[in-house]
């Protein structure tokens, strides 16, 4: 049990110690906003187009700019890290935009999802409380007996076989 206890503390320490390594590193993103894409690269530098030096805007950054067909394709950024190692990070932007574009993310997806899931749960619940028959003593009829009808003339009265003479009044008892 000792032995399972202290695997389990090692590998939890060096899940922690992995996930704080990658921490350091930090990564640049493109972001979608109606008709225009923002580019933010990991530490401030220059921004290129395949080649040609971009005008850097107010931070250096993100870069941000209108999308259309002239505008999609390979963007860098040059930035040099603590170390004076000059790093290019790039990026290829490809997608569509428009001005009156709505984004649904994952999160706002997935909540309405569960409201729906959950909402539902408690109308079903409602009508099932509502539905469901209350009984009291004085509504039920006593039991009978035994099970027999109450003693009178049935409906349906057996055939004597003595006294009815008529073609298909006699039981035939074949097999």
């Amino acid at each position: 049990m000792g032995a399972q206890a202290t695997l389990a503390v090692l590998l939890l320490f060096c899940s922690l110690v992995v996930n704080s390594s990658t921490a350091v590193q930090k990564k640049g993103n493109v972001k979608f906003e109606h008709k225009q894409f923002i580019m933010t690269c990991p530490e401030p530098g220059d921004w290129f187009k395949k080649q040609a030096k971009l005008k850097p805007s107010a931070e250096t950054n993100n870069y941000t700019q209108t999308y259309n067909g002239k505008t999609k394709g390979l963007y860098h950024c040059k930035y040099k890290s603590t170390g004076g190692v000059e790093n290019k990070y790039y990026f290829y932007v490809k997608g569509k935009g428009c001005a009156n574009c709505l984004d649904v993310k994952p999160e706002h997806f997935a909540a309405a999802i569960v409201v729906d899931v959950v909402v539902t749960a408690c109308v079903m619940l409602m009508v099932f409380r509502c539905t469901k028959k209350k009984s009291s003593a004085s509504s039920k009829a006593a039991a009978r007996p035994g099970g027999r009808p109450p003693p009178g003339q049935s409906e349906y009265e057996v055939l004597n076989r003595h006294t009815r003479s008529e073609e298909y009044s006699t039981v035939s008892r074949t097999g």
